[in-house]
């Protein structure tokens, strides 16, 4: 796979995303190829069980991210990260067999040392429809009361590392973090492996 990678677009970090107060960083490892041999991969990671590939594509994000400027982010939040990956509604887990996000954010624990939260302890609670072919204020709407979390406590004090594989409008993540933090001054990151 590593001589794969270099086939892909990296992400251009100029790309003007305006992020909510709460969120900190957007990172993504590559630039989403329509069409094109990273599109296929992330389609055979979602639909084929191909969990491996998921968690070599979060090695590779952690090494980079860690050699980034948003890891000093991080470190200066005085917070310890943790990897929350974007859950799937049961009945598409049941379907697809995993988590894809999970994946990505096992990969991603194993390179940076980061805890990844418990399965369970976030939870997609609203079946919402494909994002695909949804404008951003549609996504919004999709996702309103998308989320929960089982237990606020063990995300007290944390620096939350959202994961998932393709950012594209932020409305997934950022209805997340919407949940995730309930406190105005704390903050949270996105990490994905690509941007659309």
């Amino acid at each position: 796979m590593m001589c794969k990678i270099k086939r892909f677009e990296p992400a251009d970090d100029n790309d003007l995303i305006i992020l909510p107060d709460k969120i900190s960083f957007q990172y993504a490892m590559w630039r989403f190829d329509k069409g094109g041999y990273l599109q296929l991969l992330l389609h055979k990671l979602k639909y084929d069980f191909l969990k491996e590939v998921g968690v070599q594509m979060g090695r590779i994000v952690g090494e980079k991210l860690i050699q980034s400027e948003y890891n000093e982010l991080i470190l200066e939040s005085g917070c310890y990260p943790v990897i929350v990956p974007v859950p799937l509604h049961p009945s598409k887990k049941r379907k697809r067999g995993y988590n894809q996000a999970r994946s990505i954010g096992v990969g991603l624990a194993e390179f940076t040392g980061w805890d990844l939260i418990d399965e369970g302890i976030v939870q997609r609670i609203k079946k919402t429809k494909t994002q695909t072919g949804l404008d951003s204020f549609q996504r919004t709407n999709n996702l309103n009361k998308a989320f929960t979390i089982t237990d606020e406590q063990l995300l007290a004090n944390s620096f939350p590392i959202i994961v998932d594989d393709v950012f594209t409008t932020g409305a997934t993540t950022f209805e997340l973090t919407d949940v995730l933090l309930k406190e105005d001054d704390l903050k949270a990151g996105i990490v994905t492996v690509a941007i659309a």
